[in-house]
């Protein structure tokens, strides 16, 4: 498995739009991609302005298909501009799966 956990801060006046679109994505990624198996985004219930993403890919097939995606293709810039200042994200692997190259933009 390939997990991936990108941690970003959406100013408040973003928050609305921000959980609109992630909610679409994740319910799409779920119902038409099998290799994925937990695709989820939640709060911090510390910092209300820090979100996480948590995606689980049964392999880097699974995570490089789920990016060529129509819709994933097409949230990321929407996201980007609700964001403030980028993407965290960490990458943990299972033993025996290699890492993925994540594209940095």
């Amino acid at each position: 498995m390939i997990t991936m956990i990108a941690r970003m801060k959406v100013p408040p006046e973003n928050a609305a739009a921000y959980e609109r679109l992630m909610t679409e994505v994740t319910h799409t990624t779920l119902a038409n991609e099998p290799g994925v198996k937990y695709y989820a985004w939640a709060k911090s219930a510390d910092e209300p302005d820090t979100y996480v993403v948590v995606e689980v890919y049964e392999d880097e097939h699974a995570q490089s298909a789920h990016m060529a995606t129509e819709w994933v293709r097409n949230s990321i810039p929407k996201t980007q501009a609700l964001v403030d200042g980028g993407f965290e994200i960490r990458q943990y692997v299972s033993p025996g799966q290699e890492p993925v190259r994540l594209m940095h933009g």
